[in-house]
């Protein structure tokens, strides 16, 4: 994608010391790591995907604010679905490593909670597509892509805490495919296949794994 896109040879070395400096600071996190804290770590590096999808396609607005309606649309999905999966992670390792309790957040009208969030998220989707996007202004899209990321990550923590303990690791699987979602996006935004069929993979495989859990787990 950075080739594609023309990139220089400095920006070439920033992306290698990045990916040196990342690799070497997970490895130091994950020999750290027992195993039976393996599930609490997914759900954290989840997050990072999350924040990375929702960086990603802010910035691919920002950089090409003209560009088709598809490329406008993956620009609001990654922002949404990112946001989900970074909120949610976060709140499913903190459920797993104890700063959050187990039982389940019991606001009152959580339901009613959760559908008004949705609505919010796709109300700012349709500002998004409708008159921000459409006009090309990049403040306006900047400010429903941000509204976009608001809602949507409020829903994430939201829904995920209303979990109970017993049920988090699922919730894990399911984020896990979120996650595939978000890369896929990303591929899409970059025109960068490998990411597209990476993400895909991902996502499948968290949803087919979501699935064994929940039959396993009678849930």
């Amino acid at each position: 994608a950075m080739a594609a896109a023309g990139a220089d040879a400095g920006t070439f070395g920033q992306a290698a010391t990045a990916l040196v400096a990342g690799g070497l600071v997970g490895r130091a996190i994950a020999q750290r790591v027992s195993v039976t804290s393996l599930p609490e770590m997914v759900a954290a590096l989840h997050s990072l995907v999350g924040v990375a999808a929702t960086a990603t396609s802010v910035a691919a607005f920002m950089l090409h604010p003209e560009a088709g309606g598809a490329h406008l649309a993956a620009a609001w999905a990654g922002t949404a679905v990112g946001a989900v999966t970074a909120t949610g992670s976060l709140a499913a390792y903190g459920k797993l490593n104890g700063w959050l309790s187990s039982a389940p957040l019991t606001l009152p009208g959580k339901n009613a909670i959760n559908v008004a969030l949705a609505g919010a998220t796709l109300g700012c989707g349709g500002l998004w597509l409708v008159p921000a996007a459409a006009s090309g202004d990049v403040s306006s899209g900047v400010a429903a892509l941000s509204a976009t990321a608001a809602a949507a990550g409020a829903l994430g923590f939201h829904a995920t805490a209303c979990t109970g303990g017993a049920d988090v690791p699922v919730i894990v699987t399911v984020l896990n495919g979120y996650s595939g979602v978000a890369l896929a996006l990303e591929g899409a935004l970059l025109s960068n296949d490998l990411l597209m069929s990476v993400g895909a993979l991902i996502a499948s495989s968290g949803g087919m794994l979501t699935f064994l859990m929940c039959a396993a787990m009678n849930r």
